[in-house]
């Protein structure tokens, strides 16, 4: 399947409500406030936006890290493909109160309807290792950035200890007891695995961060600072919220304590547009 093809299957899949929900009970649910208040206190400490400038929030979900975005006192634009998503997240963002300095907009990534460096800065947490087409998402959120301008990416490191042990163990345990195995393919971008389903398909990526720090050079944007985001996702895995939140609880002290990017399966990176 080509990487075109494979995105009308990601298209068609994340027009379902299945994944968005999924997607809240694993990463997004109220254990995991505390880490992302933290971690998007310091973006914003990083950025220090002004109240005049605009933020593109690319790839918005529910809205939850719009909303920890808005704190910062700037305007949000904020798109997602999935209309399902922005259903939920007018809500949020009508909860929070700041429907006022917040632009919901639906679009793909990979073709948005903004002009060029029409943003200060752009955001986007744990969404191009969903894209087949990475390069072409890149690109434009490299295109919107002003000069000057910030773009802040969270996504998978291919080379975590998350990867490199939980990740290989669990495929070997699965693959010997003979269960469904996803498609993985070794990529210069990353390893990438694919999940088919009747609804669509949907891409993980495991992203190789020198691939992705020399694409974005060669698009004008320079990588200037890189921090460690969580340091497993094995809380997936657990079969209990107490053990779940002894996962967090270890995810929190190595954000604040350790840091070290190269190991931690999420890596926040800064990349300032020339």
């Amino acid at each position: 399947m080509s990487l075109k093809e494979r995105s009308v299957q990601t298209e068609k899949f994340l027009r379902q409500n299945d994944i968005h929900t999924e997607w809240q009970s694993d990463y997004l649910n109220p254990d995991l406030d505390r880490f992302y208040d933290l971690a998007f206190a310091d973006i914003l400490k990083t950025l220090q936006p002004r109240p005049t400038d605009k933020i593109l929030d690319a790839g918005c979900g529910y809205c939850y890290h719009t909303v920890r975005l808005a704190r910062g006192g700037s305007l949000i634009t904020a798109v997602d493909f999935s209309e399902a998503a922005l259903a939920v997240g007018r809500q949020t963002i009508s909860r929070a109160g700041i429907a006022d300095r917040v632009v919901l907009k639906q679009a793909n990534i990979t073709e948005l309807p903004f002009e060029d460096c029409a943003f200060d800065f752009v955001v986007s947490w744990g969404v191009i290792m969903h894209i087949p087409e990475m390069e072409k998402a890149l690109s434009e959120l490299a295109r919107v950035v002003k000069h000057g301008g910030v773009l802040v990416l969270c996504e998978n490191n291919l080379h975590s200890l998350d990867v490199a042990i939980r990740e290989r163990a669990i495929y070997g345990v699965k693959k010997l007891l003979g269960r469904n195995l996803s498609d993985i393919k070794d990529t210069p971008r990353g390893s990438e695995s694919w999940r088919q389903s009747e609804s669509g398909g949907l891409m993980v990526r495991k992203t190789n961060m020198t691939f992705l720090a020399k694409f974005l050079e060669e698009k004008g944007l320079h990588e200037f600072a890189r921090t460690a985001g969580q340091f497993t996702e094995a809380y997936t895995n657990m079969p209990s919220r107490t053990l779940k939140r002894l996962v967090y609880a270890l995810n929190m002290f190595y954000y604040k304590h350790v840091g070290r990017p190269a190991l931690a399966m999420g890596n926040i990176l800064y990349f300032r547009k020339n």
